[in-house]
């Protein structure tokens, strides 16, 4: 970066509540996106049988994308992805009547995740960086900072391998726990791994910034 640059962002510094407007926000998705599904297909499922239950989890899962779709104004692969799983989920799951398929799909969109981020990564073309942008967790007075672009390089390879682990979890859980014990543990702990990467994501960011921004000693 110029000198220039450099002295616009200390004389800036990034502040946490910048960005806790889009923080709230990401909140708000992770829950309608994760856990609304959940508690709506158990609740179903309880009420009616697996097939309604799966056909509810589905809708709503599905509705909450569609919102996401219409505020963003366009289709990109943060929303279309996530669609196509669901509704080869839900229709695979119906005709065979398995909840067990159902609830262990969203494996398989966790492993989609993690190589697209770990292979943009290896192309040199982060996703992150772009995830960031759309969802104004970036400060404009930054975009241009090089300590902001390596951290989000370094992000798009950590959400990479937290869609790993997620998938791996996911399964692990599906193979050793009842029905109402899996709902519970899973949900808790995608949401502890979520919590996790968005304050990695928050804290790296602000730190490499800050760091770019000292004034280096001279000779």
């Amino acid at each position: 970066m110029t000198p220039d640059a450099v002295a616009g962002i200390a004389s800036g510094l990034p502040r946490i509540r910048e960005v806790l407007p889009a923080l709230q926000r990401g909140a708000v998705r992770f829950f309608c996106a994760g856990a609304l599904p959940v508690l709506t297909f158990y609740l179903a499922f309880r009420l009616a049988g697996p097939l309604v239950g799966i056909l509810t989890g589905m809708a709503v899962s599905l509705t909450v994308l569609s919102i996401q779709a219409y505020r963003l104004r366009r289709l990109d692969p943060i929303v279309v992805i996530p669609m196509v799983v669901i509704l080869a989920q839900g229709i695979l799951a119906s005709v065979t009547g398995s909840v067990e398929v159902y609830l262990a799909a969203p494996a398989a969109e966790a492993v989609i995740w993690g190589l697209v981020l770990v292979g943009s990564v290896l192309l040199r073309r982060p996703l992150v960086p772009l995830i960031a942008r759309e969802l104004g967790l970036v400060p404009e007075r930054f975009a241009a900072s090089l300590g902001l672009s390596r951290s989000l390089e370094v992000l798009t390879l950590a959400w990479g391998v937290a869609a790993f682990f997620k998938a791996g979890l996911r399964l692990w859980l599906l193979t050793w726990l009842p029905l109402e014990a899996f709902l519970v543990a899973v949900t808790l702990g995608i949401l502890g791994v979520n919590v996790v990467m968005m304050g990695l994501s928050v804290l790296l960011p602000l730190l490499m910034v800050r760091r770019e921004a000292r004034p280096q000693p001279v000779g």
